[in-house]
């Protein structure tokens, strides 16, 4: 179980001007709904995460092609442990806000599951915050911090960034850059759901309908 999680928090809108970017919030669920074959203690070596390598995530609406980081060995290998583990497989990008990001990564956000979606699940485990050459920017790819632990970032939970966003270099781990598949996240629509993040958005989703899912993904070696 998550105790908390650093996740998306809510834009505030002042008289028309530039909506201020979500920060990180405590988020205690009361049930984790986390599929337990989706639950590790660690994630096991499976690539030399220093070498060059993509990660392919098929969704619903065409491929997104990430080129992954050779400085942050860590944060790739457990990416590509997870997605041996079939972990992404069927899960939504539970929150997207082309003012901000698109983030993935809890099981229970899985429309073919009887799960309650909260956007707090993930592997459930957590790895130590790798400082490579990345920054936040647009098309970065970031594994978050978790909230009450120094220094460590989500297993499992990622963000897709869709602008700057330079508040939170070093305390977080930037694993990737898109390098193709930019029109599939910019066509699908925002998505706020309904959950312990977004309960206080007015009109917020109330399922996964409208969700950019992840089919697939792979992770193989690049030149």
């Amino acid at each position: 179980m998550i105790a908390s999680m650093a996740a998306v928090g809510l834009g505030v809108n002042n008289g028309g001007t530039k909506p201020t970017p979500p920060s990180p919030i405590d988020i205690t669920p009361s049930t984790q709904a986390t599929p337990q074959t989706h639950v590790f203690s660690s994630p096991a070596p499976v690539i030399d995460g220093t070498k060059p390598y993509t990660a392919t995530l098929k969704t619903n609406k065409g491929d997104i092609v990430i080129k992954l980081a050779t400085d942050t060995p860590q944060t790739v290998n457990s990416l590509a442990f997870l997605v041996a583990k079939n972990f992404y497989d069927g899960q939504a990008f539970f929150y997207l806000d082309h003012s901000f990001w698109a983030q993935a990564g809890d099981p229970a956000c899985n429309p073919d599951l009887q799960q309650i979606c909260t956007g707090t699940g993930d592997s459930s485990y957590r790895i130590p915050v790798e400082n490579g050459s990345l920054k936040h920017v647009k098309w970065a790819v970031v594994a978050p911090s978790v909230q009450g632990s120094d220094n460590q970032v989500s297993g499992g939970q990622f963000r897709i960034l869709f602008a700057d966003d330079p508040r939170l270099d070093g305390t977080e781990t930037v694993f990737g850059t898109v390098i193709s598949g930019q029109d599939v996240l910019e066509n699908a629509p925002d998505l706020h759901l309904c959950t312990a993040l977004t309960q206080a958005t007015a009109g917020c989703a109330k399922d996964l309908s409208s969700a950019l899912i992840i089919q697939d993904v792979t992770v193989a070696p690049s030149s």
